[in-house]
């Protein structure tokens, strides 16, 4: 058991190496061999999340839903997997099934502030501006207290882009971010959560950067630099968001 248990510190080690570089389908490879090793519930429960991590951000988010609708149904109260199912319905425009989860969380944590953005966004997918720029100024009131910095750019932008949309009823620009907002949503979520240990194999070897994630932060950046540039970031997240799910979808 012994070797077991060194095999799967360092099959994980290698699993967050190259999802840290968005090798996501190289990295569920390495998930899963630590699932036929490891027979502990609660750590495997914590390895299935990361595999459905590695689902939402390859654009699978049937199979996403799937995971962590079995993995709800043993750990009920666990927010984060809650919050990525959510972000799997949202990606999906299962407007509505996204909207029941997150107010799930929210009804046990209201401090839960990219629960709340999400939410502000679903209602916002909804076409119901109104409740979705109140709920997205309470994110921002909670992100100025609880929140991270990266937290409270992303809820700050959002809310630009909701405020921008009901002031010049320009709609088409806040379809196109929806979808990457909600990414980078989850992926500040999973940045909070996730499991780390320290490497037990010898040397520290780190994948090189997935090419593909020149793209994505590059529209990340676009998408919060303010409402002023909202007709080019537009075009950017659209071309970005399109050649992340290409590159990943099965």
């Amino acid at each position: 058991m012994g070797n077991y248990s060194e095999m799967i510190d360092i099959l994980l080690e290698d699993a967050h190496n190259l999802m840290d570089q968005d090798y996501f389908e190289e990295a569920i490879l390495k998930l899963q061999k630590v699932l036929r090793l490891e027979t502990k519930p609660k750590k495997r429960a914590a390895i299935l999340k990361e595999l459905g991590y590695c689902y939402l951000r390859l654009g699978w988010y049937e199979q996403a839903v799937k995971g962590y609708k079995r993995l709800l149904e043993v750990y009920p109260h666990d927010a984060d997997m809650r919050f990525f199912l959510a972000s799997a319905y949202a990606s999906l425009k299962w407007t509505d099934e996204a909207i029941t989860e997150l107010k799930i969380i929210l009804r046990s944590d209201p401090t839960d502030v990219l629960a709340r953005h999400d939410l502000g966004l679903c209602y916002r997918d909804k076409g119901w501006l109104r409740e979705s720029l109140e709920e997205m100024r309470k994110a921002n009131e909670y992100a100025a207290i609880f929140g991270n910095a990266e937290e409270k750019e992303i809820i700050k932008s959002s809310l630009g882009h909701i405020e921008e949309e009901i002031q010049d009823g320009d709609e088409d620009g806040a379809k196109e971010t929806f979808l990457l907002l909600i990414l980078l949503a989850t992926v500040m979520k999973r940045s909070k959560v996730k499991i780390r240990k320290p490497p037990k194999a010898a040397g520290n070897f780190q994948y090189p950067r997935n090419p593909l994630r020149k793209n994505l932060d590059r529209t990340r950046a676009d998408s919060l630099s303010g409402v002023d540039k909202a007709s080019q970031k537009d075009v950017d997240i659209a071309h970005s968001h399109e050649l992340y799910c290409k590159e990943g979808h099965p």
